[in-house]
Order: C-alpha cells, then structure tokens, then sequence
C-alpha cells in the first residue's frame, strides 16, 4: 500500500509546515500535549468535511462543527485550534495532494463552526478517498454494560464502540473473514468463530457470546454478563471486530489500544493490529504502551506475512521545555529501531538507574 500524505501547517501546535507520511501501520507515540492527537483530529477533519452536503456542489467555503460527538471531538473556536505564534492565523491541510485550510477572514471568535475553504473537484477526490471504510475508535471507549441497545444501520464501530454487538450481529452469518485475518490463515471462517480465536489469543479461556433480545443485546462470556468480564475484554472488543470487518483498503485509527489490558494482552493487541495491516488496512495508533509496538514489531519479523519491515513507521513525539519536535523511526529487517531517544520506552531503565542510585547512599549511609 502507498503511503498517505499529510500535510499540517498553523494547526495548534504545528506552526510550521509538517508532513507525515501513513505507512501500512503507523504509530504516535510520545509526550503528553506534543502533537498525538493533534494528527489525528487533522484525518477526522478531513473525514468530516468528505462527508459534508452543501447545496451548491461548488461551493467552495464550508463550514464544520468543531463539536463533533460521531468522532468524539470538542476543539472550542477557530482561535482553540490555530496557532498564536504565527503572523497570522490561518491554516492549512493537505492530504495527498488534496489540500484545504481555513483563513482568519472567514471565521469569527465566538464561531461554533470553522469555515474551511477546498474546491469542488478535491471535495470529491477526498470523498473518494474514504469510500474504502474509516473507523475511528477514541481513548474514551464505552465501559462494560450489562444491556446494550440497538442503534440501526450500523456498518462500522462508533469512536466509543457502543455499537459493536451491532456490527457483531449484523455480520455474523453473511460475513466470512478471509484468510489473512485469520489467527491460523485459514479461509472462509465466519467471524464470530475467527473473532473469538483472537480473543483466546488476547485473553485466553474468554469466549464472546451474543443474546439478542427484543430492544436490547448482551455481551456475554458464557454465562457471565459484560459486567463481570472486566474493562480489558469489552475495551478491546471493538478493536477486534472493526479489524475483522473493515473492508481492504480501509483505515483504521486507534488510540491507546493497550487499555486495561496487562502486558502480555498488550503485545498480542499490537500483533492483531499488525496482522490487520497486513491483511490490507491502514492501521493508524496513538500508545504509550512499548508492548503495543514489540507486538507489532515481532510480527513484522515472524514472516508469515508479506509485510515488511518497510511498512511500519513510528513517529516519537517530544515536548521539552516548551519546545516541540517529532522524530521518525524505522525498523530493519531483524527488528531493531534506527533510533532509541530519550523517553522512547526507557523509563524502566532510568527508574533503575534511580534505585541504583538511591540504594548505593542508603548503604554507604548505613555504612558511615
């Protein structure tokens, strides 16, 4: 798969021009408020003006709500969003050669929707590009219930995955994964049968059930309701389901896939989503978690895909002092990452070095 181009230019914290390039998986990873998030509002914003229906098809101003509850978004007013250390405060996206921005002239203080300026025809190019299948799954993803409801003509998760006995439901007997999203690479499966193969992979001994009432359904592990099976499963369940039923060429974005989930669980989550992308989707990842990216790292390495090691990028966030950067790491062949900064996932080891430390004046100070 080609990789994606984004272009970020005066939006929050980028006040300079900056590109990332989407490989087949791709993960954010980093410091707190250094840039994460912001690339992915910057993909939901141009989901969001995609699917936009104007009167005039050529217009050329859009207007689009920063409060966005279908992708959990509530970015304030077009001066919360662009960047205070430039002359002006205009800016501007592109995505592949698909570009848009938004100019101060247009947009008033107390606005609640920003007007984004794009012609006609990359208005439709934009569209296009999404028509493969998006799914975007927030941090905030629906805790366990002990009902859930139907919501009608579900297709894909919701960004809180209250849908996903839906999606479940609705796919169970006409949907068959195919064999590179099988946990054994065996074809023609029905999905409730491969998606608990990856549960008892993930969590082993867990089964996922699905009663179906009259308004309402049940996630179950056997005779226990969602309730009584813990965060991890039902935080994970819409990852799960949206990598098995997401059409090829399709995105997938997720943040923190690692909740609640212990180490292990963590690493077989990265090495399902790493599968998923080789399967043909683009698997986008905002992690704190190191598991999440050895998983998908050991993956890459086992061979039993045609995935590269050329097909995973990671983009390590810093903010120090007040100073924002982004590095890009590469993997080679065998495994190993082109770059190990400060911060990258070494945190054990500069809390050892800190018990070291600590134990060695506790001894001497006994000793004195």
């Amino acid at each position: 798969m080609d990789k994606l181009k984004l272009t970020i230019d005066g939006y929050k914290c980028f006040d300079k021009k900056r590109e990332f390039n989407f490989n087949d998986i791709t993960l954010l990873t980093g410091a707190n408020s250094a840039g994460k998030s912001s690339v992915i509002q910057s993909l939901l914003l141009a989901k969001t003006l995609s699917e936009t229906i104007v009167d005039d098809p050529e217009l050329e101003t859009i207007p689009i709500p920063l409060k966005n509850d279908k992708y959990a978004m509530d970015l304030g007013n077009f001066y919360d969003i662009s960047n205070d250390n430039r002359d002006a405060y205009d800016m501007f996206f592109s995505l592949q050669d698909i570009s848009f921005g938004a100019k101060e002239e247009d947009n008033e203080e107390d606005g609640n929707d920003v007007y984004f300026t794009i012609n006609a025809s990359d208005k439709l190019s934009l569209k296009k590009m999404f028509l493969k299948g998006f799914t975007y799954l927030c941090a905030d993803r629906m805790a366990p219930h002990y009902e859930y409801e139907y919501i009608k003509d579900s297709t894909t998760c919701d960004c809180h995955g209250k849908n996903t006995g839906d999606i479940i439901n609705n796919n169970d007997f006409l949907f068959k994964t195919d064999s590179y999203r099988s946990i054994n690479f065996t074809d023609d499966i029905k999905l409730r049968r491969q998606l608990n193969e990856w549960i008892d992979y993930i969590f082993p001994g867990v089964e996922i059930e699905l009663e179906k009432g009259d308004k309402t359904y049940k996630i179950k592990d056997h005779d226990n309701a969602a309730t009584n099976i813990g965060f991890g499963i039902t935080y994970a369940l819409p990852i799960l389901v949206s990598g098995l039923t997401l059409p090829e060429g399709g995105m997938l974005i997720v943040e923190n896939p690692e909740a609640h989930l212990h180490a292990k669980a963590q690493s077989n989550m990265g090495y399902f989503l790493a599968r998923m992308a080789a399967a043909g989707l683009r698997v986008i990842i905002e992690t704190h978690s190191e598991h999440i990216v050895n998983g998908i790292r050991r993956m890459i390495v086992e061979g039993k895909t045609d995935m590269s090691h050329e097909d995973m990028t990671i983009y390590f966030f810093q903010n120090k002092q007040g100073i924002k950067s982004v590095m890009e790491i590469t993997m080679d062949e065998y495994g190993n990452l082109s770059d190990f900064p400060e911060d990258f996932f070494d945190q054990v080891r500069q809390d050892m070095f800190k018990l070291m430390e600590f134990g060695r004046k506790l001894v001497n100070g006994n000793e004195g």
